[in-house]
């Protein structure tokens, strides 16, 4: 994970938005190259951090939806493609 991903991400979770600032930067960082593998173990890394009962951790999961694509992205997802579970059980066990 680059660390300039991870200072763009805590800029975005302490906007006054974070939800409509996180969903751009992971558009942002899809514009810029990013693989939707490594733009999603960036939300995830994140995600495990956050108690479910804090107010940001709706805007960090509803994002990583988008991310993920398929029946989880209320908005049609920021990806052309779904991602699998297979595809994120070998990252996971990667990082």
């Amino acid at each position: 994970m680059e660390p300039n991903h991870q200072q763009r991400f805590e800029q975005a979770l302490g906007e006054s938005q974070p939800f409509q600032d996180l969903y751009q930067l992971a558009g942002t960082l899809r514009d810029e190259g990013v693989a939707q593998i490594d733009v999603y173990s960036l939300f995830a890394s994140y995600q495990a951090k956050i108690s479910g009962d804090d107010p940001l951790y709706d805007a960090v999961v509803d994002t990583m939806d988008e991310i993920h694509g398929g029946s989880w992205a209320k908005r049609g997802g920021l990806f052309p493609t779904v991602l699998t579970e297979e595809i994120i059980s070998k990252r996971m066990k990667n990082d």
